[in-house]
């Protein structure tokens, strides 16, 4: 234990992003058992636009009461999550369970159960977890997925129920504006050149484009050059998009589009309160954005005319079909992890597979049955609690506080339902309709955990690029 503890104190002065990769194997703590659990993890922006602790949200407090166990929530600071989670590994002591993408871990997530941080649940999945193994086993791709490369069932996981949860972003633009420049929603670059010039032009708008440069990562015009934006396969071999030859003619179009003025000069710098500012303030006609946290959220108290409408991922020729758009695995990153130090591990996985019985899908996904939902023909509908809340939040926010739907349902599995409400409006309907159609499928990585040698090669090539 002193060994431990040495080495801890180094880990934690001298961290670094890959610092838990070289930690040494903990000591499985002796405890006695009881009902209460330590939970650590981040706390999603709109979560934290109404509490300051998970806890004390209606979800939480249900959650607590169904099951019967105490739950201490812990949060690292906002934006400081992997930084925390790394001096928490380095520390001498752990909570029970970890809400985190365990995919990032040095070595992958098996060196992460060899280090002694997880506790497979391999030999206890079938009897312990009963509610996460039969919807497994009713999904063996799923299955397949949630494992690590070793086989190892590392955690809860957070699964899209439908593939049609797996898209929910693209471009955006104003529709009031087209409407003004007497013009129709771009399909072609050259249609996407045209209508921004004509944004510039004839609605005097000092920045047609604007966007987190973040989101490029839909790869919304890289796409139409036949490349992704970044790892993606193609055919069955993986390539890397700035490699292809098609990179060069998308980077060289938005050079003219930044040099004439297209886009946003200041690019690189916007963060998502600025683009909101732009595209409800009329700087801006055309954005990247989510179904939600885009149109949802600028579509919510604007003002009379204002009206946005979803453009298809652009192509280069009129009827093609695009190959890229926003699409994740149903499998999302997010694992609930049962830590070493975990004092009672039984109470912990029944806790957890709660998540993916019948009754805990509903919590999950739709809160609290004549509260933030009501059943209507068979169909959970949400209550104007989530849809109107009289203080004036937003639908995303009520959510959750109700609900962890809109955070990936991690710990459950996320149902379509919600989608069919939270895209509520017209334009978001629309939106989901026209994103879906691409052949964004083809392209997406499987989930996949990297062994240790592996990753040691992966980091070490990416660490590249990214300089």
């Amino acid at each position: 234990m002193k060994l431990r503890k040495i080495i801890s104190l180094i880990l934690t002065i001298a961290l670094t992003a890959a610092c838990f990769g070289g930690c040494q194997k903990k000591e499985k703590a002796q405890v006695p058992v009881q009902k209460t659990l330590t939970y650590w993890m981040p706390l999603d922006t709109a979560t934290a636009m109404t509490v300051s602790n998970f806890g004390e949200t209606p979800f939480a407090k249900e959650l607590m009461e169904r099951t019967g166990v105490t739950v201490e929530y812990i949060h690292p600071a906002q934006g400081k999550a992997s930084e925390e989670f790394n001096i928490l590994l380095a520390s001498n002591k752990l909570p029970d369970i970890m809400e985190f993408n365990w995919r990032s871990y040095l070595g992958g997530a098996d060196k992460a159960v060899e280090d002694g941080f997880i506790v497979p649940l391999n030999d206890v999945i079938e009897k312990k977890a009963p509610n996460l193994y039969g919807f497994l086993k009713l999904n063996p791709e799923i299955d397949k997925a949630v494992k690590s490369n070793g086989g190892n069932y590392i955690g809860f996981p957070s699964i899209a129920g439908d593939k049609s949860l797996t898209v929910a972003a693209g471009p955006i633009l104003r529709k009031d504006w087209l409407d003004d420049v007497g013009m129709g929603v771009p399909e072609t670059i050259d249609e996407w050149e045209k209508v921004l010039r004509a944004f510039r032009d004839n609605k005097n708008s000092a920045a047609p484009m604007s966007f987190v440069y973040s989101d490029f990562e839909y790869g919304v015009f890289v796409g139409a050059y036949g490349v992704g934006n970044g790892i993606y396969l193609d055919n069955g071999v993986v390539k890397f998009g700035p490699l292809e030859p098609g990179y060069k003619d998308f980077l060289a179009k938005m050079n003219l589009w930044y040099e004439e003025g297209l886009l946003d000069q200041n690019i690189f710098s916007l963060d998502y309160a600025t683009v909101t500012s732009n595209i409800s303030n009329g700087i801006s006609g055309a954005s990247l954005g989510a179904i939600g946290g885009g149109i949802g959220a600028w579509m919510t108290n604007a003002p009379e005319g204002f009206d946005l409408v979803a453009a298809p991922y652009p192509v280069l020729e009129k009827g093609q079909i695009p190959q890229f758009g926003h699409k994740t695995s149903q499998v999302y990153t997010t694992v609930i992890a049962i830590t070493s130090d975990c004092r009672d591990i039984d109470t912990a996985i029944k806790f957890l597979d709660y998540g993916y019985s019948d009754d805990g899908r509903m919590l999950f996904n739709f809160g609290i049955e004549g509260e933030s939902y009501t059943m209507v023909d068979g169909y959970p509908t949400y209550t104007d609690i989530i849809t109107n809340d009289k203080s004036g939040l937003s639908m995303q926010a009520m959510l959750a506080r109700y609900t962890k739907a809109a955070n990936g349902a991690a710990g459950s599995i996320q149902d379509k339902r919600y989608m069919e409400q939270y895209a509520r409006l017209p334009q978001q309907k629309n939106a989901w309709k026209v994103w879906s159609n691409t052949n964004a499928d083809a392209h997406v990585l499987p989930t996949m955990y990297p062994n240790e040698e592996d990753t040691e090669e992966y980091s070490k090539i990416v660490a590249t690029i990214d300089t």
